[in-house]
């Protein structure tokens, strides 16, 4: 196979890894501009890093193929004299997620791929991840902000299910912890999805964009809400943060499009988020109610992707030639 020929994995991956490095960038260099906590600094640094040569070896790799590379985003999308918005604590917390995500993403990229320097690349990217998610887990925990799982007492002995109403939504027998797994970490993502939308709503000056920052937090805090629900009903206290994560201010900081974006990337994870709940969920009101979210999460990622459109904002991916047009 000649090293320049892309399949078509190989050519949507790249796409995806240009663009959400490139998103990252902006945000980065606001954290690099305004944290205060000098021992976040080299995790951003770090992260920096993994989005800068995201950006260039796959702006390398299009350029090889002799493919177009996209446009994504750049320091333009950056109001550099913005004051913080965002807290260390918040910095800390979103650069753990970011690793964490790219962790699974570039893991899921690098077992459909087939090219060997591609795969090199996406190997290196997931070492990377994994120290950026390592050091900021170690860095949280000594400084109070990483909000450890609940913990339960569990069986000594193993066991076997014996009848069907392990399963049945009126049971509501205690959760296991696979679902007290999926159902936390839900609450986790809808927590950083609540204050991002309360950051962007206080700092855009689009209405449309505004209005529809306000509705994503409306839906995290529901759903957040439901999750630890279903924890309390099983006698598991949610484990509670009490760091602060955004600051007052109301100027504006990133470009309307980027943080459309952004917020169109967590309503998409969070989809594929509560598909996984729902997989391992063995208690179906449980399931329920994740199929029920994934419809919720579509219709507002589906009404992000509209404004978007409208106005000019999102870049279509690269798609296979319609083969009926060119037959008319």
């Amino acid at each position: 196979m000649s090293k320049k020929t892309l399949t078509a994995n190989e050519t949507g991956l790249l796409w995806t890894q240009y663009v959400q490095n490139s998103m990252a960038i902006p945000i980065l260099e606001h954290f690099q501009l305004t944290h205060r906590d000098e021992e976040i600094q080299p995790l951003i640094g770090l992260a920096r890093e993994l989005a800068d040569r995201g950006v260039e070896d796959c702006g390398r790799f299009f350029g090889e193929a002799g493919l177009p590379v996209p446009n994504g985003y750049s320091l333009d999308d950056l109001n550099p004299n913005a004051p913080k918005l965002f807290t260390d604590a918040f910095m800390l917390t979103f650069l753990g997620h970011m690793g964490k995500v790219g962790l699974t993403s570039d893991g899921f990229s690098l077992g459909a791929s087939s090219r060997e320097d591609f795969r090199e690349f996406l190997s290196e990217r997931i070492n990377k991840q994994d120290q950026l998610y390592n050091r900021c887990v170690n860095i949280g925990m000594e400084k109070e902000v990483y909000i450890r799982p609940p913990q339960i007492a569990v069986s000594k002995e193993t066991e076997y299910i014996e009848t069907k109403k392990y399963y049945h939504p009126f049971s509501k027998r205690s959760l296991n912890t696979m679902e007290i797994t999926h159902l936390y970490e839900n609450i986790k993502t809808n927590t950083l999805g609540e204050v991002l939308c309360q950051g962007f709503a206080q700092t855009s000056k689009n209405k449309t964009v505004k209005e529809y920052m306000k509705q994503g937090k409306k839906m995290s805090i529901k759903h957040r809400k439901s999750f630890s629900t279903l924890l309390d009903q099983s006698g598991i206290l949610t484990p509670m943060g009490s760091a602060n994560y955004l600051t007052t201010n109301t100027d504006p900081v990133f470009s309307d499009r980027l943080m459309m974006y952004l917020i169109s990337v967590l309503a998409s994870s969070g989809q594929v988020n509560y598909a996984t709940g729902s997989a391992v969920g063995l208690r179906y009101d449980i399931v329920f109610i994740y199929h029920k979210f994934i419809l919720e999460a579509a219709i507002y990622a589906k009404d992000g992707l509209d404004i978007m459109i409208h106005n000019g904002w999102f870049e279509e991916p690269p798609q296979a030639p319609d083969r009926q047009k060119l037959i008319q």
